[in-house]
């Protein structure tokens, strides 16, 4: 059973989120692409970060306007390409291991400052446009730095016509476009099971799938053959560069359809993510991670958004021995007023088969937007991870209140 929070704090979060909810202000600072192009954040999103279609063929356009190729470079726009986000949180967490038959416990409550999350992006010429990602994170007691997470540089529309992304090429420090990255979930603060797992411990550089990494790719859609195709195939020397590819080198594969029911996308995807990296005794691990995503939107109220995701995972080298693991989740987003107020909720599981560890995860939260770009949002997520390999059984309880604010 999971153990719950004292009454009291649940009661004082509680109150002030519905505070926060009732007395919102109305007004609208818009960021990055919003403001460039004179929109709504919920032209490109269901609800911040959610991407919704034209979103996705956003991004593949190298963040321009689906159907068209821009020249005009950043030093002649207006207004400046620059944005900020900043998300404080309120964070408890309890937690109780039980190992060999012993039970401890532990109890945090934190103000989470999270840093501060710059963005640019723009076209320096026509098929030429760049993005950059860069958080200022904390490095200690009230120290903060800033870090580069992606920057790479895209040369857009090499193939067909201007503006239908038939052909697309990246290069620098990226994430590739799974179906479901990190950084598109609702979800603030439990990261994907599927995701966290990485067994093996490299040299340097580590190869998960969901990480920015230093890679290069081509991508796009395919409308001549069928429209809402979409595709990625990339290579990858993992989340450090510098690192000799054939010491630490995967390939990624991806391939997405969208169908509409009644103006509603349903949408399907196969990726596949694999290669070696090389550990810290310089022996080899061949890792191979594969799966599918499916993502339907309901086209009776629009309002119900149902996610899923499996994936299988390989490795040949886990302390000399051959380890599996399969997973995935089932998420569902419910719009309650569009554009203002979302629920959510989402299941996370894995399984590894030679150490029969298990992870369950349960997580809910409810979001309400007071602008596009403001919003404040109450998550609670559960987490049950059982390793009789090692006899110890963990159950996490994570309350979060956080306020994420875009400029």
């Amino acid at each position: 059973m999971f153990h719950r929070h004292t009454l009291p704090l649940l009661l004082s979060q509680t109150i002030l989120f519905t505070t926060l909810s009732f007395f919102a202000g109305t007004s609208y600072g818009i960021p990055l692409f919003a403001r460039k192009y004179h929109v709504s954040c919920f032209r490109c999103h269901t609800v911040p970060p959610v991407l919704n279609d034209f979103g996705r063929r956003f991004q593949i356009n190298s963040y321009q306007l689906p159907g068209t190729d821009e020249a005009q470079p950043i030093w002649s726009q207006e207004p400046l390409s620059l944005s900020f986000v900043f998300y404080p949180s309120f964070v408890s967490d309890h937690v109780v291991t039980t190992f060999d038959g012993k039970q401890t416990s532990s109890n945090t409550l934190a103000f989470e400052p999270s840093g501060l999350d710059l963005f640019t992006a723009g076209t320096v010429a026509k098929h030429l446009s760049y993005f950059l990602a860069a958080p200022i994170g904390i490095t200690g007691p009230g120290k903060f730095a800033p870090t580069i997470e992606t920057m790479s540089i895209m040369f857009n529309n090499l193939l067909g016509p201007d503006g239908q992304s038939n052909f697309n090429f990246r290069f620098g420090r990226f994430r590739f476009f799974n179906t479901f990255p990190d950084n598109t979930s609702l979800v603030e603060s439990a990261d994907y099971l599927i995701y966290d797992y990485e067994p093996a411990t490299p040299v340097q550089g580590d190869l998960l799938i969901s990480d920015p990494q230093w890679a290069a790719s081509a991508y796009g859609f395919f409308p001549q053959i069928m429209d809402g195709l979409r595709y990625e195939v990339g290579v990858s020397n993992g989340t450090a560069g510098g690192i000799n590819l054939n010491d630490n080198e995967a390939t990624f594969l991806m391939v997405e359809q969208t169908k509409y029911i009644d103006n509603a996308p349903f949408r399907f995807g196969l990726y596949f993510y694999g290669g070696k990296q090389m550990l810290v005794d310089s022996t080899f691990n061949n890792l191979s991670r594969a799966g599918f995503a499916l993502e339907f939107n309901d086209p009776w109220t629009k309002h119900f958004d149902l996610s899923f995701q499996y994936m299988s995972a390989f490795d040949d080298n886990v302390g000399g021995a051959i380890q599996t693991m399969t997973g995935g989740f089932l998420g569902l987003n419910v719009l309650i007023v569009p554009e203002k107020f979302f629920v959510y909720g989402r299941y996370d599981f894995t399984n590894v088969k030679q150490t029969a560890e298990k992870q369950n995860q349960f997580t809910l939260g409810a979001r309400y937007h007071f602008a596009a770009n403001v919003g404040a949002y109450l998550e609670l997520s559960l987490l049950n991870d059982n390793n009789p390999s090692n006899s110890t059984d963990t159950k996490s309880t994570l309350t979060t209140l956080g306020v994420l604010v875009g400029f």
